[in-house]
Formats: structure tokens, sequence, C-alpha cells
């Protein structure tokens, strides 16, 4: 702690207190000694006295002469302040971390455990939310600097980045912007948004640098040892170290429940389907709770309820049937009515589409008029099992079956949704070239194995001139006839076809036994996948979109899904493989190695062959479909059908032949932006990047049915619980930081570091203390006292005769 002086020449008036020693000195020199007759009689007292008279009046003069020194240090101000001199009015660049993470919308205080009380209305909520004390506090903060002082902000939630594009002057532009902001972000990423306010403020104007951090400082956000000390020392290499401030906002809070996930069905869903949505939810009270009720919405309209308790510090699922009539785009909702602390984290939302159909050709190359005798009859009920069944319920799939002496390039050329050669002993060029150009241009290919199949044409043909086939058919290898077959190989499957099967309730493929399949000359140089292929595009909610897909920058030519070798979906308990599938230019082939009928396998007249041709011909026919639920920050993508038409590398007449198409995407806070989505091929790839918000996004143009995907995040930020008092601290200390209680406690610390503590009102008080001791000593020391004790006056008689009469 230092002393200065804001008026320090003032402080020159000190020198005033040689006035009273002077005069002092002065009037001692001037006196007149006057003769008196009886003085002799006072000797003896003055003797005695003197020394006291003495110190009396250098008392006096000592407090005449503190007079005018302390007048003149009052007048110049005194401060104590730090080792620095006060900065005063001198303009500071100011960068604040602003935490807009979703569980800023917590109320600011402690609160009632969940179920209890009411939720109020969001408006309240919304008022009373420790973002919005956090926004308070950053502008009451901004406001009070200095002119000509530079700020800039960086929200934390879900990723850092600032709020405008440079540090400004205009300080309420800045407050203006704050006010409009949401806290409705993901999980706040301190690390980088630190590391992005260090480095704006290091690039920023004044030598005065100030950091203020202002958040609920969640254990969930704060749990990275390494980040106060990288923050110092980050510090520590600046020029200017600047002064960090940490500002809480927020309390442990207990009692919040949430909707962890929402999972769908990963398989294709046509128009009446029925399906089931499993919502995960999660109680993270110390208490149980009663009567609480689950919702499912379908476009924002109510679907069904649910009641149920949640048991303290427990997850539980909760299964709601839904059944949509309307094919397209569809966002399903997933909430809680429970009146806790944190209402952002009780809803949670899906987007998927619905299928009217997918065509599929099936083309037969052993047709056969009896029932259940041709080649594709199995193949047919399992892909319409509704139509057959004649049940009210609609099929997702719809087949139209060819016989392979038909005039089959027509029927390529259409684009079907899937192909299917079953058993064909062979295609004529003008086919196989018309099935290459299907294939190339986005179609899927299941080729199935039988008696009547042509290995040489199939090698020659579609294998080494057209790279179709995924690898040389060998031998045709046949088990003992005393023998049930071979079973499939025991494995967990990689692949988006056959995952479903590794729940054992969706069916057995073991059960199948095989008698008839055919060997693959190059087998060994085939890999099992252990990943899902590049063809395909998971539809998981937090899987990122395949890197397939990013091929496509900078180039007109290149496909958007990545030529990749054969891989080998399925083997025999021998080691031969069942089902192996290879990607040409867009599209994808499968080869089953046996039959599709029960001729050289039993797994027709298995109940899992329903599944599995579903499974199958459903995933090959949607594998360009991109996810529509995505984490947040992630690339989003969508694919729409493109007319046919040459394409042009003139930009001019690009966007007229239809290269480009426009279109609006609705984020989840209502705003819109305008993008360009290129076509590739026979799809425009609409591509959207700033998924940072959580929520539904709503895609539309012109003359299209409206999309939807939606954006979800972690929500490790709906255990609100806060660093305790100590704990902070120790952050603190660890990040060379100083703990603010709120914007008015900052603003008086500032002050005392702009000013310092200001003593002139205690100077100014001691002036009139001394200015009265001054009074009082003079009216003391100043009166003539020759009273004199009898006993004094005893003395003086005996000294003078005391035995004579007076």
């Amino acid at each position: 702690m230092g002393l200065n002086l804001l008026n320090s020449p003032l402080a020159w008036g000190a020198v005033a207190f040689c006035v009273p020693l002077i005069l002092h000195i002065l009037n001692r020199s001037r006196f007149r000694r006057v003769e008196w007759g009886a003085m002799h009689l006072l000797d003896s007292v003055v003797k005695v006295n003197h020394r006291r008279f003495q110190l009396e009046q250098l008392l006096l003069l000592l407090v005449r002469c503190l007079i005018p020194a302390i007048l003149a240090f009052t007048l110049a101000r005194p401060v104590l302040t730090g080792a620095a001199a006060p900065a005063g009015n001198t303009p500071t660049s100011l960068v604040v971390v602003l935490d807009n993470s979703y569980s800023m919308q917590a109320d600011a205080g402690p609160r009632a455990a969940a179920g209890s009380g009411s939720p109020g209305s969001a408006a309240d909520r919304a008022a009373d939310s420790r973002f919005a004390a956090a926004v308070e506090a950053a502008t009451a903060i901004i406001e009070s600097l200095p002119r000509g002082s530079d700020v800039a902000v960086i929200q934390s939630g879900g990723a850092a980045r600032s709020l405008l594009d440079t540090p400004v002057f205009d300080t309420q532009a800045v407050c203006r912007k704050l006010r409009a902001l949401d806290a409705d972000m993901g999980p706040s990423q301190f690390r980088d948004s630190l590391n992005l306010a260090l480095t704006t403020l290091a690039g920023m104007n004044h030598t005065r640098r100030e950091l203020v951090v202002i958040s609920d400082f969640q254990t969930a956000d704060w749990n990275d040892g390494t980040l106060a000390a990288s923050v110092a020392e980050q510090s520590a290499t600046m020029a200017f170290e600047p002064a960090v401030s940490l500002i809480s906002v927020g309390s442990s809070v207990s009692g919040n429940v949430a909707v962890e996930s929402v999972e769908i069905p990963q398989r294709p869903i046509g128009r009446g389907q029925p399906f089931l949505v499993r919502a995960e939810l999660r109680n993270r009270s110390d208490q149980t709770i009663n009567q609480i009720r689950a919702f499912v919405d379908v476009d924002g309209e109510p679907l069904t309820a649910s009641d149920l308790s949640l048991a303290a510090r427990s997850t539980s699922q909760v299964t709601f049937p839904v059944q949509i009539e309307q094919p397209g785009s569809h966002v399903i909702r997933v909430r809680l009515e429970s009146a806790d602390a944190l209402a952002a984290d009780n809803q949670t939302s899906v987007a998927l589409t619905i299928r009217d159909s997918l065509d599929v050709l099936l083309v037969d190359g052993d047709p056969v008029s009896e029932p259940l005798q041709s080649e594709t009859d199995f193949l047919s009920i399992a892909l319409t099992p509704f139509r057959y069944g004649r049940m009210r319920l609609s099929d997702l799939i719809s087949t139209r079956t060819a016989k392979h002496t038909d005039n089959l390039k027509p029927l390529f050329e259409a684009s079907p949704g899937v192909i299917v050669l079953a058993n064909v002993p062979r295609l004529t060029e003008a086919q196989a070239n018309a099935l290459t150009r299907y294939v190339e241009g986005g179609g899927a290919v299941l080729m199935t194995s039988g008696s009547r199949v042509d290995v040489d044409w199939y090698n020659t043909r579609l294998h080494d001139q057209r790279d179709l086939l995924p690898a040389r058919l060998g031998r045709l290898q046949t088990v003992a006839d005393d023998s049930e077959g071979l079973l499939l190989q025991s494995q967990r499957f990689d692949h988006p076809a056959l995952q479903y099967f590794n729940d054992p309730a969706h069916g057995d493929l073991s059960a199948a036994r095989f008698r008839k399949w055919f060997q693959l000359e190059n087998s060994a140089t085939e890999s099992t996948s252990r990943s899902t292929p590049a063809a395909y595009l998971t539809t998981r909610l937090t899987t990122p979109l395949n890197a397939a897909l990013q091929a496509e920058e900078g180039s007109a030519t290149t496909s958007p899904i990545a030529a990749t070798r054969s891989t080998v979906l399925a083997r025999l308990a021998n080691g031969d493989p069942l089902l192996l599938e290879r990607t040409q230019g867009d599209g994808v082939v499968l080869l089953l190695t046996t039959s599709c009928d029960d001729d050289w396998n039993s797994l027709p007249l298995q109940p899992v062959y329903v599944p599995l041709m579903q499974q199958l011909i459903a995933t090959m026919a949607t594998r360009l479909t991109p996810p529509q639920n995505v984490s947040t920050g992630d690339r989003a993508v969508s694919f729409l059908a493109a007319p046919e038409n040459a394409n042009s590398t003139d930009d001019a007449t690009a966007a007229a032949r239809g290269e480009s198409l426009s279109l609006t995407v609705t984020t989840p806070a209502g705003t819109r932006q305008q993008i360009t989505a290129p076509r590739r091929g026979q799809h425009y790839v609409v591509e959207y990047a700033n998924t940072l918000q959580p929520g539904v996004y709503e895609l539309s143009a012109a003359d299209l049915p409206t999309s939807h995907f939606v954006a979800t995040t972690s929500r490790a930020e709906s255990e609100l619980t806060s660093l305790s008092a100590e704990r902070l601290q120790t952050l603190a200390n660890d990040m060379q930081a100083g703990v603010v209680a709120d914007a008015n406690d900052y603003l008086a610390q500032d002050r005392l570091r702009r000013n310092g503590w200001e003593i002139w009102k205690l100077a100014l008080m001691a002036l009139l203390a001394f200015l009265f001791l001054e009074l009082l000593l003079q009216q003391r020391f100043g009166r003539v006292d020759l009273q004199l004790s009898q006993g004094e006056v005893l003395a003086l008689m005996g000294e003078n005769g005391a035995g004579k009469s007076t």
C-alpha cells in the first residue's frame, strides 16, 4: 500500500509550519524587564514551575506548527494506493468473457427442490435468471468505462466466439448487443474462450487492460486442472499484464431434472408405420420426484403423455408409440412438465423423415408360375408383408417384378431406389451399360446368386470390365447331403444395415443353414468392415457427418461418395464371405453369395428373413440421406433432387439452368439466413455450419417441402453444481485473479485502483481536532495563575521573618 497526492503542488503549503515557529522565536526576543519589589517572593515558585512552563509552550508551539502542515496535506488530496500510481480516468481496454451456456437460464439464486413451487412464466424466469444477472453486471461495468476505452465481449457457450468482429469504442452499442443475447448455447468452452480473450486483449490499444469473467462457474465447466495455470502463464507473457476478475452469478441448485436424450429407429420409416420413441430422463435431485409428466409432440402437436416417478439421482427411460401418416420432414419433441430450476433441459427434439415409399425393381432370373417357386417370391413377400397379408397397414417398400428376359434398359434408366438381380444369368451389353450408369449416378444394386448365374460373364463383364461386382466369383461350394449346412459366423455387425441385429430381440441370423454358396477368388484380400462404409451416412443423433462428404470441396467432378475397396459384411462359419459390398461412383453394389430363395439355404424360412431383407433394401435405398440430427457445431447437410440438365461451368447461366438453389434457414432463435446450395451431380448439396445453438433448424425453398434438422448438445450443464467459495478462490489464486461479488463490488474496487482511497476527509477531521486542541491549550496555558497554597504562603513568610508581626 502506497501514498499518493492528487494535488501534490499544494503539499508545499506545509512549509507554513514555519510561521508559528518564527513568531515564537521573535516573541521570545521582544520583552521588557520591569522591576518589581516583591518579585523576590515569587522566585522560588518560578524556579519550581519553570520546566513545566517550557513543556507547555513547546506543546502549544508544536500544535500550531502542525495545523498549517495538516491543512496543506488535506488540500493536496492524499490517497492510499497500491504499488502503482492511480490511473484516474485513463482509458481502459476491457474484455468480458460472458457465459451464455444453457445452464445460465437457471435461477440466479437457490431454489426449492424439483417438483415443488410454481415454474412461473417464461418472462419471469428469464428476468430472474443467471444470464440476466450476468448481462446486468457486464453492462454496468462497460458503461462505467472512461471515455476512449475499447471493449470486446467473448461468448463461451457452445464455442468461443466474439460478440463483435473487432473491439469497439462505442460502449452503448456493445450494451445493446448484450441485452439482445440469450443463454441458449451448449456447454461453455472456457479454455478456448479465455485463450481468445487474452489474444484479443493483447491486440487492443490501451496500457491499462482488464479481463472480466462472468459465469455461474459450474463444476463441470471448470474441472480442467491445467486451465488456471495456462491462463496465468499466458497473461504473464503479455506486454501489459491484465487485471483478471471473476464474477460468479450463480449458486448450487438441487432438484433439476432433464431429458438426457431421445432415440428414434435408425431404419427408414414409412407413412402410417408405427414406431417407438425412447427418451432417457435423469433426476439430479437428492429427492424422489413423484407424478412427473412426460409428453411427446409431433410438429408441436401433443400426441401422448406418460406419468412416472424418478428416484433420487437416477435415470429412467420412457417409451412412446408414434405413428405419422403424413410423409415428409417432421420434428418429434419429448418434454417434461416440471417446476425445476432449469427449463432449458426439460425438452429435447429430433427430426426424421417419413417416407411415402421406396421403389424396388426385382429382376427374376428364374421365373416360375407356381407359388413360392419363383426366385423372387420370398423376397417380394418379405419386402411387402402388409400387402400380401392384406392388412390395413401400408408397406414402406413397393416392388415391381420383371423377368430377366424383359427389356430391362428403360427400367434401369427409370432409376428405382434399389435394383435386385435375383439369380439373373446375364445381361445384354446395353443393359449392363445402363446398370453401370445407374450405379455410378447413385443407384443401389443387390445381386443374389443361384444356379442360373453365368460365372464367367459376371467375372468378365461386371467385375473386370465395369468394376461393379464386389469380387470375382469362384467355385460353387456344396455341403454333404447328410449335413444341415453351415451357420453364419457369430460377430457383432458394424454395417448400418446389420446393426439392427446386434440386439437378439430383433431376430437371430444364426438360425439359418446354408447348403450352397459361391466362394470368391479374391476373398483373401477382402476385409470385414469395422466401421461405417463410406457409401453410407449414419443416422445416429450425435454422429458427425461422414468424412466422405468433405471430398467434394473445390472440384466439380469429385463425387460426394469416396470409392473404397469391397468390404465383407457377413461370413459363414468356415470364413467364406456371405454378403459383401462395393462402392462405385455415387452408388453401391451388394453381393449375396447364396440364393435369395430356399433353394440353397433355409434363410427365407426363418422369421429373421423379413427384417433382414427390409433392412438391406431400405438402408441401400436411403444411404445418401445425411443425418437430420447432429451435434451442435457439426455441419448439417441435406441432398435435394436436382432437375435433369447439363452441368454448366458459367456462373451466369448456372442459376438459370438450375445449377444452384437459394434456400432459407430459420434458426431455433427465429432468425433467418439465406444460403445457396450448389448442384453436384443429381443433387443440390445444402450445407449449413452455424449450428452452435441447440434446437430445431428449418430449411425451406420455393416449390420444395420444408425440411428440418436438429442440433443437440451435451447435458453436462444440467448438473447445476457451482464451485464452492473456497474452490472459486483457489481457482482465482491459480489464475492470479481476484474474486468479485458483483458489478458494484467490481466498480468499487475499480475506483480504488483508479483513484486510490482518498483520506483527505480523515486529514480534515485531524485538522479540526488540532484547531480545537490549540484553542484549549491556549486557554489553559495562557492564563496567569498566581494563587498560592497555604503551605507556599507560610514558606514565603518563614523565609522573610515569620516571627515578626505583619
